[in-house]
């Protein structure tokens, strides 16, 4: 590993002795052509939003350039949420509809005795239709949190890879490690455990749509269960991920320190070669966090879509919640709220997932600083 770094600041002093912005540019640009992204931009085409690939990010970043002006990303932001937003409209429209149907039929049938077969045949069309919204967001959300652990693991090799070759190897080690706990602990009890009794505790409140009965308080026990499992289990991978970090900062910072002192006791050009080597250092850090943010970048461009759709749709929900209670009547408005929680827990499971997935390159950004 020490010889792969020597090499690497060999390859780089003869453009930094003099420590002048073109040779440490041209030192930059060496670094980055070590550096391939064609896996990235490949499933970037495939699942990612249109706009710029995660190479076009990194040169950009690398040239200390925006990466477009604010008019055309004001523009992609929109058009990114345009579908949303029409999507939470009508649900809106559809929830309140039902509302007013409900409404309508109270007033027809009154006290007589077709008003409890009226009541029957709202609640079911009411549960129908909540049932079929709430389903399109649960399989979004899945979607996402599938997305978000793939992309994590593609990341990895790259970041791993120039890590190693620039002698950041205790931070290379611990990606694997964090990615390994994110992936096969956290994420999976959000598919299999937290995510599922959050569904089954909104399902359970569609089936009692009346709100009062027992079903009604199963479900929103499993709600609360399901939120305060999440957090404990992000709270604890959060812990241990910067705890981790911090160790590795420590250790990679113990590498151009030894650097440093070497060349300093080199007689007469010590303390030239010394700020030569810091200089090249300096170099492969920056490199290393612009590789660093261009995957950050990349997760919440991926991301961004499905938690802006469930929380335009847990919105509509919770907005048809307080217009409608005037109209149906308490109950109804229960079962919104109700299917809203729902639609929260999943939306705070994706921010969660991706949350955990930046935080897992993190240690990337700013690592190894120099004493």
């Amino acid at each position: 590993m020490k010889r792969a770094v020597i090499f690497l600041i060999i390859l780089t002093l003869p453009m930094l002795l003099h420590a002048e912005a073109e040779e440490a540019q041209d030192a930059i640009d060496a670094l980055l052509e070590t550096i391939d992204l064609t896996e990235w931009d490949a499933w970037f085409r495939e699942n990612g939003p249109d706009g710029m690939l995660p190479s076009d990010i990194l040169k950009h970043l690398a040239k200390m350039q925006t990466i477009g002006d604010p008019d055309s990303l004001q523009k992609d932001l929109f058009s990114i949420m345009k579908p949303s937003i029409k999507a939470a409209a009508a649900n809106t429209a559809l929830l309140l509809g039902l509302a007013a149907f409900g409404a309508a039929l109270q007033g027809i049938s009154g006290s007589s005795s077709i008003g409890e077969t009226a009541g029957a045949v709202f609640r079911f069309s009411a549960a129908a239709a909540i049932l079929v919204v709430l389903l399109a967001e649960i399989r979004a959300a899945y979607s996402a949190l599938s997305g978000i652990g793939s992309l994590s693991e593609l990341l990895l090799p790259v970041i791993i890879g120039y890590l190693t070759l620039s002698g950041f190897e205790n931070t290379a080690l611990l990606l694997p490690a964090s990615y390994a706990l994110l992936s096969d602990v956290v994420l999976r009890m959000i598919e299999t455990c937290i995510a599922p009794m959050a569904v089954i505790g909104g399902v359970i409140l569609v089936f009692d749509a009346n709100g009062r009965g027992r079903l009604a308080s199963v479900g929103r026990l499993l709600l609360r269960a399901s939120k305060w499992i999440l957090a404990t289990a992000c709270s604890l991978y959060m812990v241990v991920t910067a705890v981790r970090s911090a160790a590795a900062k420590g250790a990679d910072s113990l590498l151009i320190k030894t650097a440093r002192l070497a060349a300093r006791s080199i007689p007469a050009v010590g303390s030239l070669l010394s700020e030569s080597v810091d200089t090249a250092f300096q170099c492969m850090r920056l490199v290393k966090n612009i590789l660093g943010l261009t995957g950050c970048i990349v997760l919440l461009s991926v991301a961004l879509k499905p938690v802006i759709s469930v929380f335009l749709t847990r919105s509509s929900f919770r907005a048809s919640a307080l217009l409608s209670e005037p109209l149906s009547g308490k109950p109804y408005a229960e079962l919104l709220r109700g299917v809203g929680d729902t639609l929260h827990i999943l939306m705070l499971s994706e921010l969660a997932a991706l949350g955990m997935a930046l935080m897992m390159l993190v240690p990337v950004l700013g690592t190894g600083g120099a004493p």
